[in-house]
């Protein structure tokens, strides 16, 4: 989906005495949602920070094929997952004024929301909760004359789009109120398919190569309404499908360097999904009623993927520590002049990051138990200037060996970001009908989320 918002406000220009009814977006409008969006799989992997790299279990089937070479024995893993998505925003007390009329546009005025009106402080606070299966992976070892090679197939939700969002704003003066609300609810997610295989090269180096096949569905709607004055009545409702069709590939190595040390390294290809877009709109003034529908093809190609990991075993502690690059800027629309229009828009909005992951695990041989702990910094692909605070969190977990066959592991995950974001709520226009300024308003948002993760693995 190309925005975040795409709906009609209608606002009193009280500075004019006019009202218009226009078209608004966010600033962001070129933002799309599975860019940066990691969910997570594995409950041991989550629990360490999502340091993955170096993980000798199914999962490797997604971080580092090359470690699949590492599994002695048949191995079938399964997983669940819960999120409680938590979303507060407010609407900041000034309007943000932009002028278009220079070649380089200039958007340093700022104002009170609605002249001669007295912003009521508020925020809004909203939280969703979903339980979904996280993965499930088979390993298979393939009999050698010498190494090992191991085959994978398997499945994960490696994104999630549920999101939920709110906002309203009260401006009062003695003429009256402006007073607008809105809701958003999104929902679905990215299957990642998964076949490959890990062989030794040496006894301390493995590769590892994998085809990955993505599913999925993202469903958003958005609802809002405004009452000016009691004169002026507004209502809008976005109803938008997309179904997600990709596929990419990744080439990984893992190298022992000693009986402590061991290192990773993976290259992701571009990812380029097939879009198709559903659109249903309803948009009413003052009771009058307009129905909305379209129906839209397009391409997202995202970019390469660099990832390393280091894992060191000290006695019964391991410590990992994993780092991935990429460039969102890169990221393209295409095979839809009308998306295409939008590539310059991305390089503008969004920026190169470098996720960050480190954990640790203790192990209790004599309990069959292990603890672990674990941080992670996965920075926000968006410019500086659209965030407060940039999304990092912790994660705890546990997991028992029960009878040297089956492993279950529980994590626990907490993240959180800070955000601003704003949208045109009214426009000034040249007499050959060519915008020259926008007034919009700003939007500050603190997300927080909490994830489950419960994994069993049976080794046969």
């Amino acid at each position: 989906m190309i925005s975040r918002f795409s709906k009609y406000i209608i606002a009193t220009l009280c500075f004019i005495q006019i009202a218009s009814v226009i078209k608004a977006e966010y600033i962001e409008q070129v933002e799309e949602i599975s860019a940066g969006n990691f969910f997570g799989y594995g409950a041991r992997q989550m629990s360490m920070g999502g340091a993955g790299i170096m993980t000798i279990d199914g999962t490797a089937l997604f971080y580092n094929p090359a470690n699949l070479a590492r599994i002695p024995r048949i191995e079938f893993i399964f997983g669940m997952s819960n999120q409680k998505f938590k979303d507060k925003s407010a609407v900041r007390p000034v309007r943000k004024e932009i002028d278009y009329s220079t070649p380089i546009p200039i958007a340093d005025t700022y104002s009170p929301r609605f002249e001669g009106y007295l912003p009521v402080s508020n925020s809004v606070e909203e939280s969703k909760i979903n339980s979904r299966i996280n993965s499930a992976i088979v390993s298979v070892p393939y009999p050698t004359y010498r190494g090992s090679m191991v085959i994978g197939v398997g499945m994960t939700r490696s994104a999630s789009f549920d999101r939920i969002f709110a906002l309203n704003h009260i401006d009062t003066s003695a003429a009256g109120d402006i007073i607008a609300a809105g809701k958003e609810f999104q929902s679905g997610g990215l299957n990642q398919w998964a076949a490959g295989i890990g062989l030794d090269l040496s006894p301390r180096v493995a590769f590892g190569g994998a085809i990955y096949v993505y599913t999925g569905k993202h469903d958003y709607s958005w609802n809002y309404a405004l009452d000016s004055l009691d004169v002026l009545s507004y209502e809008k409702e976005d109803l938008i499908t997309d179904d997600y069709f990709g596929f990419n590939a990744k080439l990984a190595l893992s190298m022992r360097l000693n009986q402590t040390v061991s290192l990773g390294m993976a290259v992701e290809s571009p990812l380029t999904f097939k879009v198709e877009e559903e659109y249903n709109g309803y948009e009413s003034l003052n009771g009058d009623g307009t129905y909305y529908y379209d129906y839209i093809k397009y391409d997202i190609k995202k970019p390469f993927v660099f990832s390393g990991g280091i894992s060191a075993q000290i006695n019964n502690a391991a410590l990992m520590a994993d780092l991935d690059y990429t460039d969102w800027s890169q990221l393209e629309y295409g095979n839809n002049k009308d998306m295409e229009i939008y590539n310059s828009d991305i390089r503008l909005y969004y920026t190169d990051v470098v996720r960050m992951r480190l954990g640790g695990e203790y192990v209790f041989p004599n309990l069959g138990l292990s603890l672990r702990a674990g941080y992670f910094n996965d920075p926000l692909p968006i410019k500086s200037e659209f965030i407060n605070n940039n999304r990092d969190g912790f994660s705890l977990g546990a997991g028992i060996l029960i009878d040297q066959v089956m492993t279950i592991d529980l994590a626990f995950v907490h993240g959180s970001y800070g955000r601003n974001s704003d949208f045109v709520y009214a426009s000034t226009k040249d007499d050959n009908d060519v915008i020259t300024s926008t007034h919009n308003l700003i939007i500050d948002e603190d997300v927080s989320y909490n994830r489950l993760f419960l994994t069993t693995a049976y080794r046969f």
